[in-house]
Formats: structure tokens, sequence, C-alpha cells
């Protein structure tokens, strides 16, 4: 089975933080703490059975894009295009390879080098979000998708949508 999802961080500080598909983040605050110190420490965290869960490496966002290789890049960010979160899934599944890039900053706004690497940008709210709630709202709207094409399709095709 193909997977529909995968997971990159792309840091401030030009780190790249690429996460395994089956990685269960911790609820405990201080044991999630701990993953991210090993992780900046060993640059690898690895399960018991040695698979690779979370892995650091430098690169810029535009290495991350290079290594990604999606055929269209949406921003997410309150300067966006007004849209509804339905709408921004569409678009996204419209595409073969498309990546959802969504700011998650105490105050600010996509750097010029991330900006220059963006496609279309959208805001689905008129309030700033905090970056859970768009990264909930887009995958509620993307499973939405998922079923109806699975109902539509006969359970013959998946449509992949990268973030």
């Amino acid at each position: 089975m193909n997977m529909m999802l995968k997971v990159y961080v792309h840091t401030i500080n030009d780190k790249i933080i690429a996460i395994a598909d089956n990685l269960r983040i911790p609820k405990s605050y201080f044991r999630f703490e701990r993953l991210m110190v090993s992780l900046f420490r060993d640059n690898v965290i690895k399960s018991n059975e040695g698979t690779i869960l979370m892995e650091l490496s430098d690169g810029t966002f535009a290495d991350l894009i290079d290594i990604i290789k999606p055929n269209m890049v949406i921003g997410l960010s309150t300067v966006g295009v007004q849209s509804k979160a339905q709408k921004v899934a569409e678009n996204a599944r419209s595409v073969d390879h498309s990546s959802l890039v969504i700011g998650g900053f105490a105050k600010g706004h996509f750097s010029e080098n991330v900006t220059k690497s963006l496609g279309p940008t959208y805001s689905i709210s008129n309030l700033a979000l905090e970056t859970h709630v768009v990264i909930a709202r887009i995958l509620y709207e993307c499973e939405k998708l998922l079923e109806k094409g699975i109902d539509h399709e006969g359970n013959k095709k998946r449509r992949q949508i990268g973030a």
C-alpha cells in the first residue's frame, strides 16, 4: 500500500526532521521532550526493532522540496488568499503529488526563501489559528475526499496526498 501522507518538519535553523509513517507521538510532554532531546543529540530515533522513526539532517527548505519533489507546493498562512479548508484539500488532491506547507510561527510569516518555493497560498480562517488546528482541519477534509474517491472509484485507486 502506498502511503498517502508523509510528514517533514523544517526548522528555522535549517534542520529537516523526517518522521516515519508509523511514529506515535508521545502523549506526555516530558516523554516528547526527551524524544526531541535525543533526536537533536543523536540525529536519529529508532524503534526497539531498529526501524528509523525520526531522522534529523541539515537542509534548507529548498533542499526539502528537492527531496519531496512535489508537483505543487501549497502554502497555508494567515496572509494567504481566503479559502475554505475543503477547497484547499480539493486543490491538493487535483495534482498527483502535492505538498502542504503550514507555517508554525509564534509570530511572523514564511521567510522570503520559503515563499519563493510556494505555489498558491491560502488562509482557511479570518482568525490566526494554531498550527495543529490547521493541520487537523486540512486532514479532515482530505479524509472526506478520500472516502468520496474510494466510494466513486470502487476502491480501485487512492490519490496520494503529501505534506
